[in-house]
C-alpha cells in the first residue's frame, strides 16, 4: 500500500511540475503581439491593424503615381529596423535598402500587402510594423536574427520620376557635404574643374589614362585606380556621365562628377557594389590621352 501511494505521489508531482510549465510557456503569437502593442504604445505610432493579422500600417504619405502592379517592375527604398534595436538597415544610399524588382518578389509578404492593397499607388511611403512570425520566423536572415519583430519603411517610386528624386538626391548630399562651386549641366550631371589640363584635349571617342575614385553618396568607395596604377579605358566604353563630363577637361587635368543614376547604372546598378538607380561621386585626374 505504501508503495501505491508512492507511486501516486510521484505521479501527481510530475503532473504539477508539467502544469505549471504549460502556463509559464508563452507562444510566439502572443510574444509577438506584446512587443509590437508596446512598441506602438512607446512610440506614439498611428497605425492601423491590417484585417486581423496582427501586421499594423501607416501612411506616411499617399501615393500619387500609377496604381502599383505585381506584374511590373517597382523602384522602392526600404529600411528596416527590429523592434528590439538589435538590426538597424536604414541608410537609403546602400545596396541592401533600394530595390528594382518585380512586386512579387518583395519580402515580407506584408511588404508586398501593404504597397498593394493598403497603399496602392507609387509616389508614397508606407510605414509597417511586421510581427516575427509574419517577417522572417525564428530563423531570420543572414542579417536579421531570428524571431524578429520589424519597423518596415517603404518609399514607392515611380521610374519616370527618378530623375526629379536624383537631382534632389544630389542637392541635399551636397548641402550636407558643403560642396560648393559646381555647375549642372542639361542632362543633370553636377561638376566642379580642379585643374583644366594644358594638354591634348580629349573628345567623344579618346583613349585615357586616369586616377580616379568612384562613391556612393553615404561614402562608400566601390571603385578607384590609385596614382601609380592608373587606369586606361576608351570613352566610348564606360559611363555616359563619364562620356559627357571627361571632355570638359584636357590631358592633366582633374574634375568632380556627381552623376544621376540615368547616366551612372541606371535603374538596376551593378551587382554586388552599386544599388539600382544610384547617383555616383567621381573624383578623376586624367594623365594621359591617347
Amino acid at each position: 500500500m505504501k508503495q501505491y501511494f508512492k507511486y501516486v505521489f510521484a505521479v501527481i508531482f510530475l503532473l504539477g511540475i508539467l502544469v505549471s510549465c504549460v502556463k509559464e510557456y508563452e507562444s510566439i503569437e502572443v510574444i509577438d503581439d506584446r512587443n509590437v502593442k508596446e512598441y506602438i504604445q512607446k512610440n506614439s505610432l498611428s497605425v492601423q491593424e491590417y484585417n486581423g493579422t496582427g501586421i499594423y500600417y501607416q501612411v506616411v504619405s499617399p501615393g500619387l503615381g500609377a496604381e502599383v502592379q505585381y506584374s511590373e517592375l517597382t523602384p522602392a527604398i526600404i529600411t528596416i529596423s527590429s523592434l528590439d534595436g538589435k538590426y538597424v538597415a536604414v541608410d537609403t544610399f546602400s545596396n541592401g535598402n533600394r530595390y528594382y524588382n518585380y512586386l512579387g518578389y518583395f519580402n515580407p509578404e506584408a511588404v508586398r500587402v501593404g504597397i498593394k492593397e493598403v497603399l496602392k499607388k507609387a509616389n508614397g511611403t508606407i510605414r509597417i510594423i511586421v510581427p516575427s512570425r509574419l517577417a522572417f520566423g525564428r530563423n531570420g536572415t543572414t542579417q536579421i536574427p531570428g524571431n524578429s519583430s520589424l519597423d518596415i519603411v517603404v518609399k514607392v517610386m515611380e521610374k519616370d520620376k527618378i530623375p526629379q528624386y536624383d537631382d534632389y538626391t544630389i542637392k541635399k548630399y551636397m548641402e550636407k557635404s558643403a560642396l560648393t562651386g559646381f555647375t549642372k549641366t542639361s542632362t543633370g550631371i553636377y561638376y566642379k574643374i580642379g585643374q583644366e589640363g594644358t594638354g591634348s584635349p580629349i573628345t567623344a571617342d579618346s583613349t585615357v589614362v586616369a586616377n580616379y575614385t568612384g562613391k556612393l553618396l553615404n561614402g562608400t568607395l566601390f571603385d578607384r585606380a590609385l596614382p601609380g596604377s592608373e587606369a586606361t579605358f576608351s570613352l566610348t566604353s564606360v559611363i555616359k556621365g563619364w562620356q559627357q563630363a571627361i571632355p570638359f577637361i584636357k590631358q592633366g587635368g582633374s574634375i568632380r562628377m556627381i552623376i544621376p543614376s540615368a547616366l551612372a547604372y541606371g535603374m538596376e546598378g551593378s551587382s554586388p557594389s552599386i544599388p539600382p538607380f544610384s547617383c555616383l561621386d567621381f573624383e578623376v585626374n586624367v594623365t594621359d590621352v591617347k
